[in-house]
């Protein structure tokens, strides 16, 4: 048994420690400044894991379960290298540079490293834990060594930040690792549920969130917070009547809040989107949904092949790099900025079916009430991908844990 828990903690290290090694340590300057090249670690590491587990890959294509589904997903992702050389003429490599990074997509490979070793699902949890703690210190010491932050740096902090602090009330740093705070948040509604004091660790990690700076993670996580607590009452009707005072409340709320003058952070965030509401109604459509329009239809120039299999990733060089920066300086129109058009547009119409056949699964699979958390976590990634393409590129790494726990867990629902 002390031999079984000492390697459980090694294990926890170890991938702590790995983590940090392939996030530059979050993103540290010193690092980054001393090492240049530092980020081709993350980009190698996970282009030698991929051909290590490809095998692996093909060998679970068939099927419909959890497994079967990340095979496929990581299938079309290698496939896309390939494609976008034939079709946009994009060397393999700088495909590599792009989609191997650590807020690629090959992260994923990380689900069949899990798979191989058999990682306990408490592992994963304590890793996800401290991993959540190393990034909420690292973004404090960042902020505090402003305007040359040790931690996440940023090019618009260079051009200075009072403008970002006048939008939205705090200075977003570019530490990776944000989504861990999310997880936390979930970890701890549904692992302690009956044990309501460990709730209070709540309130730093969503001050965490709310430092951030990214509206659509902040109000998606409260919201699945409140909705998982709501669900948990035992007396719906109580819930039903919570919920339709909170409907009507929340009207009178928003209206005074975007009349505020206070910079606090939640203001903020409100009154950025009562003002885009505003323009959208009176002067134009919204930019994601002109862009959402034109890609479905203008984009691929009616190939059906290029409508059918996407067309790649883009990466840092070439044609097609080129192509999508054009659009976006011309026209304001960034496939990434939602995970609709960032699926249609990298993988097409079999991308996007691969990705519903992902939430299906995910949405009848169930496990133990403690390990709800990854589903949540799931859950989170499609609600925020209206504004955000979490669930596509950046947060891959994340999405593997998740099902990872749930494809564990599952099994021992009988």
């Amino acid at each position: 048994m002390i031999t079984e828990n000492r390697t459980k903690h090694t294990t926890v290290l170890v991938i702590v420690f790995l983590y940090c090694i392939l996030s530059a340590f979050f993103n540290s300057s010193i690092l980054k400044q001393k090492i240049p090249f530092y980020g081709g670690i993350a980009i190698a590491f996970f282009t030698v894991m991929l051909i290590g587990h490809f095998r692996i890959v093909l060998n679970h294509l068939r099927g419909s379960d959890i497994t079967s589904i990340v095979s496929k997903m990581i299938f079309i992702f290698t496939f896309s290298m390939f494609w976008t050389y034939l079709i946009w003429g994009q060397s393999l490599v700088s495909s590599i540079i792009t989609m191997a990074s650590l807020g690629g997509v090959f992260p994923l490979i990380t689900y069949f490293i899990l798979y191989k070793q058999n990682i306990p699902s408490e592992t994963i949890v304590k890793v996800i834990i401290i991993l959540a703690f190393i990034y909420t210190i690292c973004y404090l010491l960042g902020l505090l060594t402003l305007p040359n932050p040790l931690f996440g740096i940023k090019d618009e902090l260079k051009e200075g930040f009072s403008s970002m602090i006048e939008q939205r009330g705090v200075i977003r740093l570019n530490v990776p690792g944000a989504d861990f705070i999310v997880m936390a948040v979930f970890i701890i509604l549904t692992q302690y549920r009956q044990r309501k004091k460990y709730y209070l660790f709540l309130i730093p990690l969503i001050i965490m969130l709310l430092m951030r700076g990214t509206r659509t993670p902040f109000f998606a996580t409260v919201a699945i917070g409140i909705a998982y607590y709501l669900w948990q009452m035992k007396h719906k009707l109580i819930v039903v009547i919570l919920c339709i005072l909170l409907y009507f409340c929340s009207i009178q709320i928003f209206d005074l809040i975007s009349r505020s003058n206070s910079t606090n952070p939640i203001v903020k965030y409100v009154q950025l989107t009562s003002s885009q509401i505003e323009r959208n109604n009176t002067v134009e459509e919204d930019i994601r949904i002109e862009m959402a329009k034109y890609i479905f239809t203008d984009f691929n120039n009616e190939n059906i092949l290029r409508i059918m299999f996407g067309n790649g990733i883009p990466g840092y060089y070439g044609q097609y790099s080129k192509f999508i920066e054009k659009i976006g300086n011309e026209k304001g129109y960034y496939p990434v900025d939602t995970a609709l058009t960032s699926a249609y547009t990298y993988f097409g119409i079999i991308g996007i079916i691969i990705y519903i056949a992902l939430f299906r699964i995910v949405f009848l699979t169930k496990v133990p009430h403690e390990y709800l958390w990854a589903k949540l976590y799931v859950f989170y990634l499609f609600l925020i991908s209206p504004t955000n393409c979490a669930l596509i590129i950046s947060s891959t790494l994340m999405l593997a844990f998740s099902l990872y726990i749930l494809n564990k867990e599952s099994k021992k629902i009988t």
